[in-house]
């Protein structure tokens, strides 16, 4: 809406006489001649007219506004941060608004953090009298540790001297705790801005016309380069038809505020990819049950499956067996949500229509 009293239109005093048809000023014609165009260009059927028809505005510009019609102001419009200062201050503004609105249907892009989870030993060895991936027809022997195991040494069972070609380990059991979303916040749509600034601004020392809703704009009062003058109204309209008395054809629609609807729905993760639980487990030879001294064959274990190692040299005992805990190795998560709807939409439009 306009901020200031210039955009109310000047109505002059009406003259009220007897009998007669009324003039396009308000007065009423005594002897009225339907067809009587005056000097000003204006038909009207009072002939009293063409004595008046003079603007009253001097050396200055007589400008007539429009019935419903606010004005007139001096308008720039254009990139915001281009904006020129009213010539005569702050307090002369009069209105300002925008156009072009940019709303893009667009959710900022969500995010996974890498996943987390725990590890747990195998407790499961068995021990072959066939090598590794020959195992039809062999005699398998227990050598496992408890369950659950945390590494420590343990020589609850051993593997005599012949039973051993070759040591299968079960997988390290692996628990995913999945990716959290990062960052750990909702989903946001991307931000709205214009793409247009509108600017009016008030003159200085302008006064009532002669005629009615019109304005004298003094000639040391200019409009500065970039502006124009125009004409007013709440909301969208149509500028006033093209005539002697309307110039003010140039239609412009800015707006004062947006309805945004736009949301984006929640973000989240997929399932972890890539993790991975490793480890190793150190073999004792079978007269060694406390894990001291060096292990036979340190055997690398993971989560992906399980492990088989010949034993060199084959058939030696097996007495103890010691692990520290397994690693976790983090995975990556598919992001998924942040998906769009809605929209926004200028709301609170003002129609200035302008002086080509």
């Amino acid at each position: 809406m306009m901020a200031r009293g210039s955009w109310v239109g000047t109505m002059l005093v009406v003259l009220v006489g007897c009998g007669g048809d009324p003039g396009i000023d308000g007065r009423i014609c005594m002897d009225p001649y339907p067809a009587h165009v005056g000097v000003d260009g204006l038909s009207g059927p009072c002939r009293h007219q063409d004595q008046d028809a003079g603007s009253g505005c001097g050396s200055g510009e007589a400008v007539h506004v429009s019935l419903g019609w606010d004005g007139p102001s001096r308008l720039w419009f254009g990139p915001e941060e281009q904006a020129p200062e009213c010539p005569y201050g702050p307090a002369s503004i009069s209105y300002e608004g925008h156009a072009d609105l940019v709303a893009p249907s667009m959710c900022e892009a969500c995010a996974c953090v890498p996943s987390t989870g725990s590890c747990a030993l195998p407790s499961t060895l068995t021990a072959s009298t066939k090598t590794c991936g020959n195992f039809a027809g062999g005699t398998l022997t227990s050598f496992d540790a408890p369950a659950p195991w945390d590494g420590h040494c343990d020589d609850t069972t051993q593997v005599p001297t012949g039973a051993a070609l070759s040591l299968t380990i079960g997988a390290v059991a692996i628990t995913e705790n999945g990716c959290a979303v990062a960052p750990p916040v909702p989903a946001k749509v991307i931000a709205s801005h214009w793409k247009t600034f509108a600017r009016a601004c008030d003159g200085k020392d302008w006064t009532p016309g002669r005629l009615s809703r019109s304005t004298c704009i003094p000639e040391n009062d200019p409009t500065p380069p970039g502006f124009s003058l125009c004409i007013y109204q709440n909301g969208e309209n149509d500028c006033p038809a093209a005539d002697a008395s309307n110039v003010f054809t140039e239609r412009h629609v800015f707006y004062q505020g947006t309805q945004d609807d736009r949301q984006c729905s929640a973000c989240g993760c997929g399932s972890p990819i890539g993790s991975l639980c490793t480890g190793t487990i150190s073999i004792y030879k079978g007269d060694n049950l406390t894990c001291s001294a060096s292990p036979l064959v340190p055997i690398p274990v993971s989560s992906a499956s399980t492990t088989c190692l010949d034993i060199q040299p084959p058939g030696q005992a097996l007495g103890s067996k010691s692990a520290k805990p397994a690693t976790y190795l983090p995975g990556t998560c598919e992001p998924m949500g942040g998906q769009p709807s809605g929209l926004a939409v200028p709301i609170h439009p003002s129609t200035l229509c302008c002086r080509p």
